[in-house]
């Protein structure tokens, strides 16, 4: 598993203009955007993965899947090391972390509508709504990608039924909420550029 300095990598390509036809802002939001997908999709299947822990029982006689689900949390714990330490997932589990559909969604919205300032100063030759606009189909973008992942990880665990189904399901419904009201709050109000 590669580790790559992240904030390295958007400062060099924000460092080296080409003579391309494309927009560099655009090109060093799409380089800084890549890790909120990531870290969105990761973090929301870490979650997903701590609630498919408190429902799937692993019996000895069930050994491939035993092996599968540890080396998927061993992955996740790995992938997560750097940035929060240890037995991250544990760890998160332990401290009382809310998995709840409602507080998940609400960590993924917020998380991901952070960046909004940032990618106005990156894309600042568009206009507000080309900004909000190109920003809702990015985040839109990376969190879809974020909850196939889980999806397709809960799936293959063979847990993505029941209340965990329905759990993701209503966490995204929520996320899709969340989205369009942090849109829609530019639009409530005047008609003034924010």
């Amino acid at each position: 598993m590669e580790i790559r300095n992240h904030g390295a990598e958007v400062s060099q390509v924000a460092r080296n203009k080409t003579e391309s036809t494309e927009n560099h802002g655009k090109t060093v939001s799409e380089v800084a955007k890549n890790k909120t997908a990531y870290s969105t999709s990761k973090q929301l299947m870490n979650t997903a993965i701590i609630s498919a822990q408190q429902e799937v029982n692993l019996s000895s006689t069930n050994e491939p899947m035993v092996l599968l689900y540890r080396a998927a949390i061993e992955a996740i714990n790995e992938e997560l090391a750097p940035t929060m330490g240890e037995n991250a997932i544990q760890n998160a589990y332990d401290s009382g972390v809310d998995t709840s559909p409602e507080a998940t969604a609400e960590r993924i919205v917020s998380f991901a509508t952070q960046f909004f300032p940032l990618h106005q100063e990156q894309n600042s030759d568009m206009n507000f709504d080309e900004q909000l606009s190109s920003f809702m189909d990015i985040i839109g973008g990376a969190i879809d990608q974020g909850f196939d992942e889980a999806k397709d990880i809960l799936s293959s665990l063979q847990v993505l039924e029941g209340d965990i189904e329905a759990g993701v399901e209503q966490t995204y419904a929520l996320v899709q909420e969340g989205l369009a009201a942090f849109k829609d709050s530019f639009n409530s109000g005047d008609d003034t550029e924010a």
